[in-house]
């Protein structure tokens, strides 16, 4: 009996995974596709930064939020938004932000770290607020298309 409620609720995991990796990857798209290719090396630097890790890390969360996950279960969804996205890189990417951050203890904190912290930090407020006001949908948010495409950050209201 109470594998219905696990497979219905694998079901709606699987739904918002696949909107939400649909949703960061046409943002990825549309700003390759807009910025020509004289542009792209910058595109490519960009999603490659530590703000681009924050943004995704801080969407995929806070669109799971609701389902109160235990941290595998939102791990195995972070994994396959990520990998979805980037294939077998897009999870180690986002992770690697982190456990930069997490042992810069170790290294001692000094200014590149410090602004690390501080580009990771707008990136995950950017991608929470981006992922409140898209609700699932995929036309909303747009956040990090603008990022990739210019290095600004727009600001959450």
């Amino acid at each position: 009996m109470f594998g219905l409620f696990k497979h219905k609720n694998n079901k709606q995991l699987d739904d918002i995974t696949m909107r939400v990796g649909s949703a960061l990857h046409k943002q990825i798209k549309t700003a390759a596709d807009e910025v020509g290719q004289i542009n792209w090396k910058a595109v490519f630097k960009r999603m490659d930064d530590t703000v681009t890790a924050g943004y995704l890390f801080g969407y995929v969360q806070a669109s799971f939020a609701d389902f109160s996950l235990e941290e595998k279960e939102m791990d195995s969804c972070m994994r396959k938004v990520f990998d979805g996205i980037f294939p077998d890189e897009g999870y180690s990417f986002v992770m690697s932000k982190i456990e930069m951050l997490n042992n810069a203890d170790d290294m001692g904190l000094n200014m590149k770290i410090e602004e690390v912290a501080i580009d990771f930090g707008m990136g995950i407020d950017l991608g929470e607020h981006d992922a409140k006001i898209n609700s699932g949908g995929l036309d909303v948010a747009s956040s990090l298309c603008l990022y990739l495409k210019t290095g600004k950050i727009k600001n959450a209201d």
